[in-house]
């Protein structure tokens, strides 16, 4: 599985007004859909993931994701953007950064490696909430080898 194929530059998308949690969610697995690598039900299964716990991560990053019985309707791994400049109110704080996620078998273990570097770092967040360049987040997230 190549870099390339798990964020391309379609799949981010800058300077969205604020939308509730709900529709920010349903964004981003509309986005997954529209990719091909998950079905519709998919995107009910990500809502049900965030009834049970919070997936921010901090650093205003949301990482919305499927329930595990959602499994079967995952047809490839890969991550969709959507940044909202104003934030969207997802509890204690702001989700600037909405990062859809979905990932066949073990695939998720390495996504989840690979973006924590940068969405640990505050700073790196920052800029990537500011961007008007969908290229930025593309190159900061998944960099080229």
């Amino acid at each position: 599985m190549g870099n390339s194929a798990i964020l391309t530059h379609d799949s981010v998308v800058v300077g969205l007004p604020s939308v509730s949690k709900e529709e920010a969610i349903r964004s981003a697995g509309d986005l997954l859909v529209a990719r091909g690598l998950v079905d519709a039900e998919y995107v009910d299964a990500m809502l049900r993931r965030e009834e049970s716990f919070s997936t921010y991560m901090g650093n205003g990053v949301s990482m919305p994701h499927g329930t595990f019985d959602a499994k079967g309707a995952i047809h490839g791994t890969g991550i969709v953007v959507m940044q909202y400049p104003a934030g969207v109110d997802w509890g204690d704080e702001p989700a600037k950064l909405v990062i859809g996620l979905a990932a066949d078998g073990d695939d998720h273990v390495a996504i989840l490696s690979q973006l924590a570097e940068v969405l640990q770092d505050e700073d790196l967040c920052e800029m990537l909430w500011a961007t008007e360049d969908p290229q930025v987040i593309l190159d900061t997230l998944i960099p080229s080898e």
